[in-house]
């Protein structure tokens, strides 16, 4: 068990075992969930990371400028 203390910015350390286990580095994103009474925390995932691990349906056509101008004009960026 690690103890974290909570600065006056609401920011915590991640401890570096932890940041070892999770292969966390600098710029990474983290998730924090509530389940049940306790936190979990996770390494996030880069959506961007997905590209090209799907495939597509069959016979679609899609304009990838498109697709491009959707994403940024109804997702948001975090």
């Amino acid at each position: 068990m690690y103890l974290a203390t909570v600065t006056q910015k609401g920011q915590i350390t991640i401890p570096v075992n932890f940041r070892r286990l999770l292969n966390l580095v600098p710029n990474d994103r983290v998730v924090f969930e509530k389940k049940g009474g306790k936190i979990v925390l996770s390494k996030g995932v880069d959506i961007m990371s997905l590209a090209g691990k799907m495939k597509p349906k069959k016979n679609m056509n899609v304009d990838p400028v498109k697709a491009r101008e959707y994403m940024e004009k109804n997702y948001k960026r975090i």
